[in-house]
């Protein structure tokens, strides 16, 4: 019961407009720039029926800026957009159904941050359209395992120590009729201190990683100790989603943190952080491993008993 309920209920907010965490580091002076478009630029068999996504940083702005959507002999027409400014979402819907084996090219606008007349980069999409309209959603088997570390760099905004949670997720084996590498990825916290069990915060989108690759999440430290549950689902061009999966789960370990003779852990290496607890460290007072999170189904971790 409790996964169906969990399952409607990221189909429901999935449908309307998904949400995703706002970056907590001091967004003022970032670029906001265009991060990636979905599908990729150079997409081959685009489905027909398809919507077209550009993700931008999430301190974006949209002020009814044209998006040109150009059609085969160089043909362009301005096309509406709709905007999910806290996801960073800039979403259209082609004129027309797209012509089987016909290339097209999307504009995307620059934008402006928020508080600021800051110009972020932009791209275009050029994309060939496919035979077929995507009728069907999508399958994905779900999160298949989580392993946390910590991040400590220096805020190049505000010149601070920014320390932070980083939660690899492992994914499941994901398909669609209109194709897999036109899939958005959707996660969602489903478990933590700051998180309602009864209404799971979505925590990322972007445009779903190649087969075997990872998907990490941020978070700040508040909202990343303790028992920690993630899940996520797939959407195509379409808006139509994918089933869950059950949680996957992850216990982490309070601050502060230990970081032996450097400042910070290497990057991409998982040996260089000692986590402690106050208590532990006063006691033994000499170098332990960090742990390492170990994912476990939700149901089987300590915080599900």
């Amino acid at each position: 019961m409790l996964a169906l309920r969990w399952t409607l209920a990221v189909a429901l907010i999935a449908a309307s407009a998904l949400l995703t965490e706002r970056d907590a580091r001091a967004d003022s002076c970032t670029s906001p720039d265009l991060i990636e478009t979905i599908p990729e630029s150079g997409a081959t068999n685009v489905p027909t029926n398809a919507m077209l996504f550009a993700r931008y940083v999430t301190i974006a702005q949209y002020l009814d800026e044209p998006v040109l959507f150009e059609h085969p002999a160089g043909v362009e027409t301005t096309v509406p957009a709709t905007f999910d400014d806290t996801s960073g979402l800039l979403q259209i819907t082609p004129p027309m159904p797209l012509t089987p084996g016909d290339a097209y090219v999307v504009h995307w606008p620059t934008l402006r941050g928020i508080d600021t007349a800051t110009l972020g980069s932009t791209a275009d999409l050029s994309f060939t359209a496919g035979s077929e309209e995507d009728v069907t959603p999508p399958t994905f088997d779900g999160i298949t395992s989580v392993t946390w570390d910590v991040s400590r760099t220096s805020d190049s905004c505000t010149g601070s120590i920014d320390q932070r949670y980083v939660f690899t997720l492992g994914l499941g084996t994901a398909a669609d009729d209109g194709g897999r590498d036109s899939l958005t990825l959707l996660v969602f916290q489903t478990a933590g201190s700051t998180v309602d069990a009864s209404a799971p915060a979505p925590v990322l989108v972007q445009r779903i990683p190649p087969a075997g690759q990872d998907a990490q999440v941020t978070t700040t430290v508040g909202s990343g100790v303790g028992h920690i549950c993630f899940a996520a689902i797939v959407r195509d061009l379409t808006l139509k989603v994918s089933t869950s999966g059950s949680p996957v789960c992850v216990d982490t370990v309070a601050p502060p943190f230990f970081y032996g003779c450097g400042t910070a852990p290497a990057r991409g290496t998982r040996g260089g952080l000692v986590a402690f607890s106050v208590a532990a460290f006063a006691l033994a007072r000499r170098a332990r491993r960090r742990p390492r999170g170990r994912s476990a189904p939700a149901g089987q971790g300590r915080g599900d008993r």
